[in-house]
């Protein structure tokens, strides 16, 4: 297996924009393969979203570059730059966000209540039943597994860094060799992880399926790009 660097996690997240630990997660899974690892990270996470925090250019834009690429990452990258619209104009109406806000509010004591703010590209989509319907039951995911982050791209760098402290200690007093400490501490990550982003919780109301299944289901059952932007639970007497 070939020796995964932090150079090569570094450089495999300027090429993809994805999270620290998934390009680690991915080098390791594709033997140091730079272009296998892209690969691996496409399929695994939300390739238009990362199009736009590259690039800056707008969702619908790098939807359409994307296509246009054939699916290339990288290409989609150099057309987005090549028509112009990793710089767009201030004040451009296409730049308008459209979307909606929702609340749930649980139980007849109205202790918790979960948020979720879903974008999309038009204003004819975001008073549609069938988006908010979707963002609803974005909500009621919210409240019923309180997800921290909405993906592992989303986390920051610090809390990964802590949370393998935490688990590293943990295992070294229970007198673990490096190797397996380490093996561990990575089993541990991808588990917290996978409980706490919400697109990669199972949906509890059908554990067959991912919110990332969800929204992929949605986005192509109605259209156009949508983008899960922010959630918030507040529990009464909780920070």
């Amino acid at each position: 297996m070939a020796k995964v660097t932090i150079n090569d996690i570094k450089d495999l997240r300027e090429k993809t924009s994805a999270g620290m630990a998934l390009c680690k997660e991915a080098l390791v899974k594709s033997d140091g393969d730079m272009r296998k690892a892209v690969e691996y990270i496409n399929k695994r996470s939300d390739v238009i979203g990362r199009l736009k925090n590259l690039t800056g250019a707008k969702i619908g834009l790098c939807k359409l570059a994307y296509d246009e690429a054939g699916k290339d990452f990288e290409k989609a990258v150099e057309i987005i730059k090549e028509k112009g619209w990793d710089n767009p104009v201030e004040g451009d109406l296409d730049g308008k966000v459209e979307g909606v806000i929702d609340a749930y509010v649980h139980g007849t004591d109205r202790k918790l209540v979960a948020l979720a703010e879903v974008t999309c590209k038009t204003d004819f989509v975001s008073k549609n039943d069938d988006f908010r319907d979707f963002v609803h039951e974005i909500t009621l995911q919210v409240a019923a597994m309180k997800p921290e982050f909405i993906s592992r791209d989303s986390v920051d760098e610090k809390v990964i860094k802590e949370l393998e402290e935490t688990f590293k200690k943990e295992l070294e007093s229970e007198k673990k060799s490096k190797d397996m400490i380490e093996k561990i501490v990575e089993g541990k990550l991808k588990k917290y992880l996978a409980e706490k982003c919400l697109l990669e919780q199972k949906w509890f109301k059908d554990e067959s399926k991912t919110i990332k299944d969800l929204l992929d289901e949605a986005t192509q059952r109605i259209g156009e790009p949508l983008t899960i932007r922010r959630i918030l639970l507040w529990e009464l007497g909780k920070k």
